[in-house]
């Protein structure tokens, strides 16, 4: 017998029958990545992220649709809800925001409201490059919480935790002539055997007081990122630095930044080690994760150092006698 009162069930015409008429293939990590809307808006959005990427793979693309609804809401919380099981996650901000991934399929669908649809910074932060990032790693990557810099053609990975000085002490790098590849995620491309990383060169983030190591960002301005937290976000086109989309790692430094301190350097735990990369896996499914550890235990056959270090000249220095002078 049916309830005299049933439950009203309502419908979001947006997320069930919206027309998503735009569409454009981007190369994130130079991956292929398309990107199906039904705003402009959107797709400035991912051209301001993506378009000084170039294609290095020829792999089949992952896909998001992103639909755009009338609503005007914008969440709240600094962080989203997420929740995974198999080879579905979800990543919900609010009801009307959110992200939902199929890695299966390679496939994430998205909605979000005008306002946040305008918020170029909010939306990139998010809901694209999360969608990116989350699928191209399910099908082709292994993440890696660190930077990673290079100098006659050996490339150096920097691991840490936060405020270990990952950004900093890789940007010191560059400016000394040093390659720039990425400054605080970096993913080894699970196909190859030679360890070939890739991360985006094109921006680098600084915490405010960086201002005060390097001159030339005193003019930039400090913003509240999506995260709650103040940063320097900088397109490194405006920085006398030199980069590249990828580099293969050749050194592995964990490091341990102390007050006062000399640097110096010591072996660091593989276990320590695997532990602090597989925590970026979580989200994976099970085939996945499976080729991640194998890209991680292969990284494992590197040496694996720990550098204790106070100020950045020092820090230099040490790294310039890992990579040698490349004759």
């Amino acid at each position: 017998m049916l309830e005299s009162h049933a439950e009203e069930q309502t419908f979001d015409s947006v997320t069930a029958e919206c027309d998503l008429p735009l569409c454009h293939t981007y190369f994130p990590l130079g991956f292929p990545f398309e990107l199906r809307t039904n705003s402009s808006g959107v797709l400035a959005a991912a051209a301001e992220a993506w378009s000084q990427f170039r294609q290095a793979s020829h792999e089949p693309p992952v896909r998001l649709a992103l639909a755009v609804s009338a609503g005007d809401a914008v969440p709240a919380a600094p962080t989203s809800k997420f929740c995974w099981n198999a080879h579905l996650m979800s990543m919900i901000a609010d009801p009307e925001n959110f992200l939902i991934c199929d890695f299966n399929l390679g496939f994430a669908f998205a909605s979000v409201t005008q306002r946040v649809a305008a918020d170029h910074s909010f939306l990139r932060y998010r809901f694209l490059t999360p969608a990116a990032n989350l699928l191209l790693q399910q099908r082709y990557l292994a993440p890696l919480h660190g930077a990673l810099i290079a100098r006659n053609g050996r490339g150096v990975l920097l691991c840490g935790e936060s405020f270990a000085g990952k950004s900093t002490l890789a940007y010191a790098c560059a400016r000394a002539g040093w390659i720039f590849i990425s400054d605080d995620a970096t993913f080894l491309v699970r196909s190859r055997e030679d360890l070939y990383a890739v991360g985006d060169p094109h921006t680098i983030r600084f915490r405010e007081d960086s201002r005060h190591l390097f001159p030339e960002l005193a003019h930039w301005l400090t913003i509240v990122r999506p995260n709650g937290k103040l940063a320097i976000e900088v397109f490194t086109r405006h920085l006398p630095v030199k980069i590249a989309g990828g580099h293969s790692i050749d050194h592995v430094v964990f490091l341990n930044r102390q007050p006062a301190s000399a640097s110096r350097v010591k072996p660091f735990s593989r276990a320590r080690a695997l532990e602090a990369w597989e925590f970026y896996t979580r989200f994976s499914n099970r085939d996945s994760r499976a080729d991640q550890r194998a890209s991680y235990e292969r990284l494992l056959e590197l040496t694996i150092v720990e550098m204790t270090y106070s100020g950045l000249d020092d820090a230099l220095t040490c790294l310039e006698s890992l990579v040698g002078s490349g004759d």
